[in-house]
């Protein structure tokens, strides 16, 4: 005779960035054995592999989770998280107090999730004006491209490898340029090309892409002040 297995529950998310309806299952013993192995030794980079592998072995709908948007799989992944090992969660961290080698716990509601929305956005389908002539329409880069992008140092760097890899269209008063006819070379001396105001214009593309937040209040176990943290970035949700 077989042992019972448990059929797992289902639930929804919509997430914030594609707007998509994603369904899931919450994540099983093995999958968060290997989860926090990983965590133990691991570089952001295999980190982001081990999320992207979690989360596509719980995703019901049929999508490729690094073809998603960095903020939208970081969404998922606390939305998977709480559903899997409960809403809240203890959190330690050192004391930021002076003179105090003390702990911090926190306790984290892992639903109360904050999307940082812009104050100022681009046109909603990435059309940027760059003078009366001349628009460019860019994509909100996957989690997976995002990744290609993790190790540049340099901001101005960061950037144009960024606008090579969303950049999507060119449009003048004749004719509009799918990028996708053209060799990397090509976009690349588009690029540079630009006016230092006209590339400080795409820069903000990139800079009001909404992103996801988890606020936390605790009190150092040691010296008892209170402290407020915030938790951002997927190595930090991990």
């Amino acid at each position: 005779m077989q042992l019972p297995i448990q059929s797992a529950p289902e639930y929804r998310v919509e997430l914030p960035v594609s707007k998509q309806t994603v369904k899931f299952r919450p994540f099983l013993v093995k999958e968060q054995r290997n989860m926090i192995m990983v965590k133990e030794d691991a570089t952001p980079t295999e980190m982001y592999y081990a999320l992207i592998n979690m989360l596509q072995s719980v995703c019901i709908s049929d999508l490729e989770i690094d073809q998603l948007p960095m903020t939208d799989v970081e969404y998922m992944f606390m939305n998977v998280r709480a559903r899997s090992v409960g809403e809240t969660q203890d959190v330690k961290a050192p004391c930021r107090e002076k003179d105090c080698d003390g702990t911090v716990n926190f306790k984290v509601d892992m639903t109360n999730l904050k999307i940082n929305e812009p104050k100022i956005r681009v046109d909603d389908k990435g059309k940027i004006e760059l003078n009366d002539e001349l628009t460019v329409q860019l994509k909100v880069p996957t989690s997976k491209q995002m990744m290609t992008v993790a190790d540049i140092d340099n901001e101005s760097d960061m950037i144009r490898k960024l606008c090579l890899i969303s950049l999507e269209k060119i449009y003048d008063k004749e004719n509009i340029y799918d990028l996708k006819e053209y060799r990397d070379s090509e976009i690349i001396d588009f690029i540079e090309s630009l006016t230092i105001e006209q590339f400080t214009l795409i820069s903000r593309f990139f800079e009001e892409v909404p992103t996801v937040s988890l606020e936390m209040d605790g009190v150092c176990e040691k010296c008892g002040a209170k402290s407020k943290d915030t938790l951002q970035g997927f190595a930090n949700f991990f």
